[in-house]
Order: C-alpha cells, then structure tokens, then sequence
C-alpha cells in the first residue's frame, strides 16, 4: 500500500515504467529475506537460540513475496494491469503449488486483515 501510495505521489507512469516496477518487487523481496537471515545469524539471535528456518522459495511466494504484492495491486486492477499479470503468472508456475498449500492458512488470515484496510 505504501508503495501505491508512493508511486501516485512521485507521478510515475506506471504502464511506462512495469518493468522498473517489476524489478523493484524483485529486489525488496530479496531484501527481505537477506534481512530475515542477517537478523537470525546475529549475536543477540545466536545467543537466544534463535534461527531462521525459511527458505527463500517461501519468502519469495509467501511472506512478503509475489502473492503479498499480488493481493495488494488487484485492489486498484485498473492502475496496475500489466503487474498484475506478471504475478499472475509468476503465482501460477508450478514450483509453487507446494507453497501454495502450504501456506494456504498464513495466506487466508493476511487476507482477512487486508480487507480491513482501505486505500
């Protein structure tokens, strides 16, 4: 949402500039999951036993991956037609079925919070 919020503001021409966008998604997903692990292997987290578990497949579909940027941009279909098709697509190949049901109750409770919210 912020990142809708931010493209109406700075005026960018989102039909010009897909593939911009496109490579934006790419990189705050991989951003996010080095984030996660950089987190998980610092002192503080090694010395509590903590790990990070997640592979970056799953990030990458699931946690703030192609399915979260999906359910946001179909709120506003008109605005982002062509990244919308991209993650259409990017959610149907087949190495995510697994994810898709395995995260099948994470995904329909960020759902649930997601129509709460407004923008």
């Amino acid at each position: 949402m912020k990142m809708h919020h931010y493209l109406r503001q700075w005026g960018i021409n989102v039909s010009k500039g897909t593939t911009f966008l496109r490579n934006t998604i790419q990189q705050m997903i991989r951003y996010t999951y080095a984030t996660m692990r950089n987190k998980a292997s610092n002192k503080v987290a090694k010395a509590s036993g903590g790990c990070c578990t997640v592979q970056q497949a799953q990030v990458t579909w699931c946690v703030l991956g192609t399915h979260a940027f999906h359910a946001v941009l179909t709120r506003k279909p008109h605005m982002y037609p062509q990244l919308i098709k991209w993650l259409n697509f990017e959610l149907a190949r087949p190495r995510h079925r697994r994810l898709k049901k395995q995260f099948r109750g994470i995904v329909k409770e960020g759902l649930n919070t997601l129509t709460v919210l407004a923008f």
